[in-house]
């Protein structure tokens, strides 16, 4: 079949739309309130008779190079492909895929985009590949590729309305059908609709897509994620009755104790709508003819139980005609600000958050029901209530799955140009947003956000977003005017902070200091609108690599004064490309021209949704209660919730073993003291672990130890090395029938370790470079009374320090006395640990310590206790390797290979512990958790090692977890070989 093509909508700027429907609440018809019963959310609109999924595998035809699309595309005579439907075509062998954070793919001269020749030369000043340097670059073979869809599908009756609906498509879309024009989209994420009515035939019917990689609406898509084309979300095929619904609307309002539920349908045709309202003993049903295609019906003084993330009570909305029924779930609340409060259902709340992305390492940005499904239940998992869906509006089944399971929304327009202010100079957000010309396009896109969702603006949505990292105002503004036009829920939009405007309804900042946020609290702000409402860290804590340290801080600071809302993690799952052969990669593995390395790699969890020890700490920080030790018996319980009182149950648990269950009923948001018995001390440690059982579900939902005291012997009286233990060319070694068992590293001291993403600036240098070239020379080797000692000096890009190390025989093992001194340089040291290498057969670790990974600004997540495990858990995973796995407070820790135990324990003081299978020499060169080769077993023993910060992007290491070198340090503690 033959269709003429049009070349010019996606690059003239006064198109964004032709021939498609006005936006709508999405919503799936079916033949029956029985029928609507019957399905879950995650199989309604695939269960459905009167919708039909177009998903599957479709013929796909990819041009890199645009100029080879005809003009007149002949079907028949094109070589197609087959492509599953939704995809990202990038994840299938067309193109490549393209991370990028803030620039653009091609020249910035909005609203001009590359049409059918080369993207042209591009200039940035700002990228994590080029770090803060103007660039001018011409990219090879840099296209506006084009994918061309089609899909056969049957209609039984072509005289019935048929309306195809595309619930994502990058970067936009046009439609044919059987030779003819059908219309025109953008905005990926948002859905797009048309009308087929008239122009399907009975029988088979050829669907023709045509999706070009960038569009002028690009111009609004900066979002920081890899750079992904195609259809990507479900394609859904109604056929729709004269007495179908069009639209359909709920709005709660509550005055005086009661709500008033309005609720609003349009039909294709006049009808008579049956409203109802059941759930929970409570049944309201009105029958309402339509008057020009609508009806309302308004259900008043409703006595019902609210909802909130705690208690997600909802009700069924039936919306019935002759032709069909559908059914939505609703929830009663209400969200307001008074005075600088931001309240629900009246409350104090403090929101718990994580930024979502619609990411998948084999699919980009489709996710499945399973997939959306898996990631909101993590969120309850992980003590996670909020969810701000950055930067985009997600798959609407998002929303219906967060009503059900208790999330609240910040939901997010499909806005972002974060490129204006790194492609040009002066730098600014604002050039979109504060040019009148792009007005409509905004308005657009708000309309579509405000219209899909506008249902579950009762429920789950407590706030709507216009955007991300766009500036503002002029355009900002008439998307807030448009929202507040027909909603009374707070607007949010944190990029407001670069223009005059500052703020809408909630102040907003991403990646504030701790200062910051206390002197918003204190009302002491130079921008003077984050001090007069709510504030909200719609970013904060980045979870990139090992981290977020130092998180608990803000939340001292949120839960003090009672304008701070809360905040976002960013964010929730690391972006990476998961091939065939396991591995993953990110920014720059494919080819691409400018990227910006790994910095997609930022989440909480892994690609496959894997905890890291960040999805810990928000665990650990976002916990239901918090006990904290007053002294005595008497301990402080802080109940964190909003609405819950009496639902958990608190287990003291003593290390002596006994146990005291306590089910409080202190009050939401506030503090209340009890008494109860004290454990015994064993052995001079006495420790107390408190377990929160949430009794609704049985799960254990926070772990953590208001008192920990531990014993850490003196040094033993020292005695004659025993056999085996002595010093070569400056050397520890031990050996056992005359085989060496343990030998200090070549790199004997470490004051420097491989750098975490966080070990950085925000002008993208690495602090820790220097110290990492660190030169090691043996200045004197002797023996001493009962053993030997060796003076090292290390020199490095930050000064030059001596080590003296002691070796000296004890009843319980050798002694090991370690002396850092600064001779000169710098005063600050990151590190400073002893390192001794095992062969790898010495596999398994059994430790007394943090039961995780831990440093000193992020330990309290995991408890002291002790436990076995294999070397290879004693590093993490991350996508870039980086230091990883230390070990906080620990006392002892042994390695065996099932014959012999090597055992290190503390002396004077708990050391931190780190097990690696490579040394950190090897490990600053590793890029990919394919080069995390295996050489041995090292152990380090370290006196301290400084915090981890959120350096990457946001505060640095605080000055309180960072060691100062004023005097010479001292670490001792005993090695020991015995018999398993």
């Amino acid at each position: 079949m033959k269709y003429r093509l049009n070349t010019t909508n996606y690059h003239t700027f006064s198109v964004f739309g032709v021939n498609n429907l006005p936006p709508r609440s999405y919503f799936i018809p079916y033949p029956a309130r029985a029928d609507a019963d019957a399905v879950t959310p995650k199989r309604k609109r695939y269960a459905s008779p009167k919708v039909e999924c177009l998903n599957g595998i479709w013929d796909f035809k990819f041009y890199p190079l645009p100029a080879e699309l005809p003009a007149e595309l002949d079907t028949d005579a094109v070589a197609f492909d087959k492509l599953d439907v939704p995809s990202c075509w990038q994840f299938r062998g067309y193109d490549r895929p393209f991370y990028v954070n803030y620039r653009y793919q091609f020249p910035y001269k909005p609203p001009v985009i590359p049409t059918t020749d080369k993207a042209g030369r591009v200039f940035s000043w700002l990228g994590c590949d080029t770090g803060l340097r103007p660039r001018w670059i011409t990219p090879d073979e840099e296209y506006n590729f084009v994918g061309v869809y089609r899909r056969f599908f049957d209609v039984a009756d072509a005289g019935k309305r048929i309306v195809i609906s595309f619930l994502g498509v990058a970067s936009c879309l046009d439609l044919y059908l059987n030779g003819k024009y059908i219309g025109y989209a953008e905005g990926s994420h948002n859905t797009a609709e048309f009308d087929l009515s008239g122009k399907v035939q009975p029988g088979q019917n050829e669907l023709l897509a045509v999706v070009h990689r960038w569009c002028n609406g690009t111009y609004l898509e900066n979002q920081d994620m890899f750079r992904n084309n195609g259809i990507f979300r479900d394609v859904l095929l109604r056929t729709e009755e004269p007495a179908d619904f069009w639209d359909i609307d709920a709005k709660t309002e509550k005055k005086d104790g009661r709500y008033t539920l309005t609720l609003t349908a349009e039909t294709n045709a006049d009808t008579t709508v049956t409203f109802t309202l059941q759930g929970h003993g409570l049944t309201r049903t009105a029958a309402v003819p339509t008057q020009d295609k609508t009806a309302r019906a308004v259900f008043a003084d409703l006595d019902v139980t609210e909802w909130n993330a705690e208690d997600p009570v909802l009700y069924d909305l039936y919306y019935e005609t002759a032709a069909g029924c559908v059914k939505e779930k609703l929830g009663f609340r209400t969200v307001e600000i008074r005075g600088d409060v931001f309240l629900l259902n009246g409350s104090k709340i403090k929101l718990k958050g994580v930024n979502h992305h619609d990411t998948d390492p084999r699919n980009g940005y489709t996710l499945s029901p399973d997939d959306i499904e898996r990631d909101l239940l993590i969120c309850k998992q992980f003590n996670i209530d909020t969810v701000r869906t950055s930067h985009y509006p997600p798959d609407p089944l998002l929303l219906e799955l967060a009503d059900e399971l208790g999330i609240y929304l910040v939901d997010e327009n499909d806005i972002e140009t974060h490129g204006t202010f790194a492609m040009q100079f002066p730098p600014t957000y604002n050039s979109i947003s504060d040019d009148p010309k792009w007005k409509a396009h905004y308005l657009d896109r708000i309309a579509h956000l405000y219209q899909r969702d506008k249902i579950h603006g009762n429920t789950s949505v407590i706030m709507w977003s216009l955007g991300n990292e766009a500036g503002g105002f002029y355009n900002t503004d008439a998307m807030y005017d448009y929202q507040k036009a027909r909603s009374d829920l707070p607007v949010h939009y944190e990029s407001a902070i670069h223009c005059k405007k500052q703020a809408y309804d909630v102040g907003s900042e991403m990646y504030p200091t701790v200062q910051m946020v206390h002197d918003v609290g204190e009302k002491r702000r130079k921008k003077a609108r984050l001090n007069d409402r709510p504030y909200f860290m719609c970013e904060y804590a980045h979870a990139m690599g090992v981290g977020p340290g130092n998180t608990e801080a803000y939340w001292q600071e949120v839960y003090r004064y009672d304008s701070l809302m809360g905040g976002c993690v960013w964010e929730m799952v690391d972006h990476a490309v998961l091939h065939d052969d396991g591995r993953y990669t990110y920014g720059g593995d494919h080819g691409e021209w400018e990227h910006d390395g790994n910095f997609c790699v930022d989440g909480l969890f892994y690609p496959d949704r894997a905890p890291s020890t960040g999805a810990y700490i928000m665990r650990f920080i976002y916990r239901p209660f918090r006990v904290t030790h007053c002294g005595g018996d008497r301990f402080e319980l802080f109940n964190t919730t909003a609405f819950s009182r009496g639902r958990y149950t608190l287990q003291f648990l003593w290390n002596d073993g006994s146990c005291t269950e306590l089910t409080p009923g202190t009050a939401p948001l506030s503090k209340e003291t009890v008494t109860l018995p004290m454990g015994s001390a064993v052995d001079g440690t006495l420790l107390l672990t408190v377990k929160t059982i949430d009794t609704k579900t049985g799960r254990c939902v926070a772990e953590e130890q208001p008192i920990v005291t531990l014993a850490v012997p003196a040094a033993p009286a020292v005695k004659a090395l025993p056999v085996g233990a002595g010093v070569q060319d400056g050397r520890f070694a031990l050996q056992r029938d005359g085989k060496l068992l343990l030998t200090a590293d070549t790199e004997g001291t470490l004051l420097y370790r491989a750098s975490t993403d966080n070990d950085t600036d925000v002008f993208f240098r690495r602090p820790l470079t220097p110290w990492q070239d660190q030169r090691t020379e043996v200045v004197s080797c002797k023996g001493i009374a009962n053993g030997y000692e060796v003076v090292t000096r290390l020199t490095n890009g930050k000064g030059r320090y001596t080590v003296t190390d002691t070796y000296q025989g004890t009843d319980k093992g050798v002694l090991v006395t370690s002396v850092l001194h600064r001779e000169r340089g710098s005063q600050t040291v990151p590190r400073f640990g002893k390192v001794f290498r095992l062969d790898e057969i010495f596999d398994t670790v059994t430790y007394f310590a943090r039961s995780g990974e831990s440093y000193c600004d992020m330990k309290d997540q995991f408890c002291v206790q002790q436990v076995t495990c294999p070397v290879s858990a004693m590093t993490e995973p991350n996508i870039r390797p980086q230091e990883s796995g230390n070990r906080m407070d620990c006392i002892t820790a042994a390695l065996t290979d099932g014959q012999l135990k090597v055992t290190f324990e503390a002396v004077g003081k708990p050391f931190e512990l780190a097990v690696k299978p490579y040394t950190d020499r090897a490990l600053t060169g590793m890029k990919h958790r394919e080069d995390e080769v295996r050489t041995g077993t090292y152990v380090t023993v370290q006196a301290f090692q400084q915090g981890i910060g959120t350096g990457a992007c946001g505060p640095a290491i605080m000055p309180e977890f960072c060691y100062e070198l004023k005097q010479d340090c001292t670490l001792q503690f005993l090695i020991r070989v015995e018999e398993v």
